[in-house]
C-alpha cells in the first residue's frame, strides 16, 4: 500500500511538471534537470544493489539523499521498488522522506514564485 501511494505521488509529480512545461509555464532546463536527476537516481539504486550482492564498494547514503533533494526522488522510489533496495532500513527511509519533502517544498515555492511573476 505504501509503495502504491509513493508511485501515485511520483506519477502526479512528473505529470504536473510535464504539463507545466508543455504549456510553456516551466523552463525546459528545469524539466531536463529533473529528468536527469531521476534517471541518475534509478541507476544509483541498481548499481548499489549490484554492489551489495557482489560485495563491492557501496554508494554512500548521502548521495541518495542529495539526489532526492535535487528532485530525483521519483526515480529513487522506482529504483527502491524494482531493485528491492533500501526498503527496510528505517533510518535511511526517514532521511529519504525528509529530503524528498524538502524538495517538494522547494519546488512548490519555486513554481509559485515563477508562476506568480509570469502572471503579473
Amino acid at each position: 500500500m505504501k509503495n502504491l501511494l509513493l508511485i501515485i505521488l511520483s506519477g502526479l509529480h512528473i505529470a504536473g511538471l510535464t504539463y507545466l512545461q508543455s504549456i510553456e509555464q516551466l523552463p525546459l532546463w528545469f524539466l531536463l534537470f529533473f529528468i536527469a536527476c531521476n534517471v541518475l537516481s534509478f541507476i544509483f539504486y541498481g548499481m548499489d544493489k549490484l554492489a551489495a550482492v557482489k560485495g563491492w564498494q557501496r554508494t554512500r547514503e548521502r548521495h541518495f539523499y542529495a539526489l532526492a533533494l535535487c528532485g530525483g526522488w521519483p526515480g529513487s522510489v522506482l529504483g527502491q521498488i524494482i531493485f528491492n533496495h533500501k526498503t527496510s532500513k528505517i533510518s535511511f527511509r526517514r532521511w529519504f522522506y525528509f529530503m524528498s519533502s524538502i524538495n517538494l517544498l522547494l519546488m512548490g515555492w519555486y513554481l509559485n514564485h515563477y508562476l506568480f511573476h509570469l502572471l503579473s
